[in-house]
């Protein structure tokens, strides 16, 4: 199947490969297909490229390559709705947001993975309800030895 995209003009894409969002995603309700390509220059992130709308697609990457403590709990109807009965079918991605001018500033949303049902090609964003994380965490973090130090007010008696 031809799918036209302004990132990536028109691509041949398996129709297998289109992954179903009975619900859309937040924000893109009306967005049901979608499908994965690898970003450019990089192993571990992706664009899910939205099948019906051209200039729709989100970065995603595999938390656990860069959160190492990330954990994620699927609430039960979720993983019904998802038809998700074996673990091994799943697969756990979150969207991260990269400021244009400033990629080392990029940042995931752990709150609200995509979780994917591989057998089936089926997948939601799942906000997760009391959870200790947020939409906004680095994906870079700097060390302390690495931050930008505030710059020091002269007060006319010298730095």
């Amino acid at each position: 199947m031809k799918v036209k995209t302004t990132r990536f003009g028109i691509l041949e894409i398996n129709a297998e490969r289109t992954i179903t969002f009975p619900a859309g995603l937040p924000g893109f309700e009306k967005l049901h297909r979608f499908f994965m390509l690898p970003a450019e220059g990089t192993e571990y992130i992706q664009w899910l490229q939205s099948v019906e709308k051209p200039e729709i697609a989100l970065l995603v990457i595999d938390p656990f390559q860069y959160f190492a403590d990330y954990s994620v709990e699927i609430p039960e109807p979720d993983l019904k709705e998802l038809g998700l009965a074996n673990p091994a079918d799943a697969l756990v991605l979150t969207t991260i947001t990269v400021p244009r001018n400033n990629p080392g500033n990029a940042t995931a949303n752990l709150l609200a993975p995509v979780v994917m049902n591989t057998k089936y090609n089926k997948a939601k964003q799942v906000i997760l309800t009391g959870s200790p994380y947020t939409t906004k965490h680095n994906l870079f973090p700097q060390s302390k030895e690495t931050k930008q130090q505030p710059e020091r007010a002269c007060n006319g008696e010298g730095v």
